[in-house]
């Protein structure tokens, strides 16, 4: 593995530029991809700058998502965001569908939920009726894709991903703890996208506060009360999700990668990763790259 830079895949490669990989996946399917050697990333650690979605109608599995193993049975639904390290474990016995599409093709909306649904860690079991309708419509996406009509437009293409992906997002919302403030959601999303693109600098939930222009109170606030976790989880999460990538995936130093994550006292930072991991970075490190 080049451990110089995070593996990515760019699964979406079409002639007719529909932007989305439609896949009926199964226990043959997933094993044939694995023996492939042009696919040799498919099943180990890798990111995506596509949306995931994965609609499992039978059978069992075992993801890993930022290190984090998760377990999934029948009948359940689940979506990889953009940039997440993922790989298949293990399965037994399945059958679903696996769309992988362009970021472009996924309503603000609709991340918003997919955003949200990551961070409560939510597998939605689906009820009969929610199972049928959505093998309905995904039945109906793949109809249309492999008819090579020339009078199938992409934007017909594009509507009928809309909405399967419309109709994924509504079920993972049912799931949700009641919100009972748009604000407060409007408050968290806006907090999240800072956070992504400031964790380096910005380590204090203040000045984040400051940045929306709200009290550090009020920001935590909304943000506890949208995903049930504190502005300071938040940050310190992000600041170990990146370390836990570049220990993997890099052969930088514990102490560049400090640097990277913006502490220039390197020791402190190893005290940080142990206190939330209860490994050093060392240890993780050599445990992961086994």
């Amino acid at each position: 593995m080049n451990r110089n830079k995070i593996p990515t895949h760019n699964h979406i490669a079409d002639n007719r530029s529909v932007n989305f990989l439609l896949l009926q996946i199964s226990d043959k399917v997933l094993q044939n991809i694995s023996d492939n050697t042009d696919s040799a990333n498919a099943n180990s650690e890798h990111t995506d700058d596509h949306f995931g979605f994965f609609f499992l109608q039978e059978g069992t599995a075992t993801i890993q998502i930022d290190f984090k193993e998760i377990e999934l049975n029948n009948s359940t639904v689940f979506c990889i965001l953009p940039g997440q390290v993922h790989s298949t474990i293990r399965f037994s016995n399945i059958k679903g569908w696996a769309l992988i599409v362009d970021a472009l093709l996924v309503k603000n909306e609709y991340k918003e939920i997919f955003n949200k649904l990551h961070f409560l860690s939510i597998s939605p079991l689906l009820s009969q009726e929610e199972s049928d309708d959505l093998l309905h419509c995904i039945s109906l996406v793949n109809k249309k894709y492999a008819s090579n009509n020339e009078l199938i437009s992409q934007s017909v293409l594009h509507d009928l991903v809309s909405s399967y992906i419309g109709m994924i997002a509504e079920i993972c919302q049912k799931g949700f703890p009641v919100i009972r403030s748009n604000r407060y959601m409007e408050i968290t999303s806006q907090f999240k996208t800072s956070l992504s693109a400031n964790y380096q600098t910005m380590k204090r939930p203040n000045q984040y506060a400051s940045e929306i222009n709200i009290s550090p109170g009020y920001l935590n606030e909304a943000v506890k009360n949208t995903t049930g976790l504190s502005v300071q989880d938040f940050i310190q999460n992000e600041i170990i999700l990146q370390a836990k990538r570049l220990l993997y995936y890099t052969d930088l130093t514990i102490k560049e990668i400090s640097i990277n994550l913006g502490y220039e006292d390197w020791a402190y930072f190893t005290r940080l990763f142990t206190k939330s991991t209860n490994i050093t970075p060392s240890e993780f490190r050599k445990i992961n790259l086994k």
